[in-house]
């Protein structure tokens, strides 16, 4: 997600001819686009960077819950088998 009024930095990239002909040929934004997938890929580095440092606790509450159940789960209204 783009913040408005978001300070902007130049940058230089790479593109193929043929990617940037078509996206000019489209009327597409190329630098919108380009900042849309870096913020993607840095979320979802993020994403896996977390998972990975957290892989212990997340195993954990796993094998807890396994051994335990659900916390609460006899107070569950909607259950789904």
């Amino acid at each position: 997600m783009r913040q408005l009024g978001a300070r902007k930095q130049r940058t230089h990239i790479m593109l193929t001819c043929a990617n940037l002909a078509a996206a000019r040929e489209l009327g597409l934004n190329v630098s919108a686009i380009s900042d849309a997938a870096v913020a993607e890929a840095v979320r979802l580095a993020r994403a896996k960077a977390w998972t990975w440092e957290h892989a212990a606790a997340i195993a954990e509450r796993r094998a807890w819950m396994e051994a335990n159940g659900a916390p609460l789960a006899d107070l569950q209204v909607l259950k789904i088998d």
